[in-house]
Order: structure tokens, then C-alpha cells, then sequence
């Protein structure tokens, strides 16, 4: 029974990002580190192939890029369910590295669905998958607000609060 559940829940977080048409919410840039290999259909999740998928570090940290603003982590490990931070607030040009562990993955919400403790997705939202370590820089001021798809009953949740530059 679990299977299934899981099984539905990642197909529903691959939808939406196949769904999502980035007219509205996030203006944000992405990228990977390059650590997990090209999926070779849409409908794959980093994992599915059977490979063991080591955890990440949990400690959160920050780094300063002249050129890009400050660095900020937000990590999971398996056996745990939270964000590590669960709450960041951040400056317009600053970047975000999701280093999710094998159990865990992060999908921007709405304030609704985050309320709610649903998992839809909101349309442009960032969407980092289970062991995927993604790079998102935030160019707007205002509430980002993101869930673990199995976890978020567990109130596996998190925010980003994105401040104007001084």
C-alpha cells in the first residue's frame, strides 16, 4: 500500500511540472549541480532506476557571491521531516540551493495550499526533486511557500521570505 501511495504522489508532483506554464508566480532562475543524471522521461523521478541515492547534509549554510548576492541552503535528511531551514528570509538576488535527500522533495505552493497543507502545485512555482540538489535565484519581493509531497501531513513545509536589496 505504500508503493501505490508513493507512486501516486510522485506522478502528481511530475505533473506539475509538466502543468506548470510559468505565466504567474515565481520569477526565479534554476539551476542543477549537475550531480543527478538526466531523467530519460517526464514521467521519471531521480531514484526510480533502483540506484542507492546517498542523504545530503543537513546543516543549512550561506555563502556570499559578489556577483550573484548571498547563497543560501536549504537541506533534508531521510529519517527526518523537516526543512533545515524551515523559515529563510532572503534579499532580491539572492539564490537558494534545495539539496534534497532521497526521501524528500520541495514544491512551491500557494499561501492557501500551504494553509490547507495540500500539495498542489502553484503555476510557475519551483519544483526540486527527490536526492536533487537545484540552485533558485528569487528576483521579486514577496512570500514563497513550499511543501514535501509525502511529508506535508507531517507539516513538512517551509518558506522564503524574499526582502527588497538594500
Amino acid at each position: 500500500m505504500k508503493t501505490c501511495v508513493l507512486s501516486i504522489l510522485f506522478g502528481f508532483a511530475v505533473c506539475g511540472t509538466a502543468c506548470s506554464d510559468n505565466s504567474e508566480g515565481t520569477t526565479a532562475t534554476t539551476e542543477s549541480d549537475g550531480d543527478i543524471a538526466p531523467q530519460n522521461d517526464a514521467n521519471s523521478m531521480p531514484g526510480d532506476d533502483g540506484d542507492a541515492l546517498l542523504p545530503t547534509d543537513d546543516l543549512a549554510s550561506q555563502t556570499e557571491d559578489a556577483s550573484t548576492g548571498t547563497v543560501y541552503e536549504v537541506t533534508t535528511a531521510d529519517g527526518e521531516m523537516k526543512y533545515t531551514p524551515e523559515n529563510l528570509t532572503i534579499k532580491v538576488g539572492d539564490t537558494v540551493r534545495f539539496s534534497m535527500s532521497a526521501a524528500h522533495n520541495a514544491i512551491e505552493v500557494s499561501k492557501e495550499t500551504y494553509d490547507a497543507r495540500g500539495r498542489t502545485p502553484v503555476a510557475g512555482g519551483f519544483l526540486i526533486y527527490f536526492s536533487e540538489t537545484k540552485e533558485i535565484t528569487f528576483e521579486d519581493v514577496g512570500m514563497h511557500y513550499y511543501v514535501c509531497t509525502p511529508h506535508v501531513t507531517a507539516d513538512m513545509v517551509g518558506t522564503i521570505t524574499v526582502e527588497r536589496a538594500d
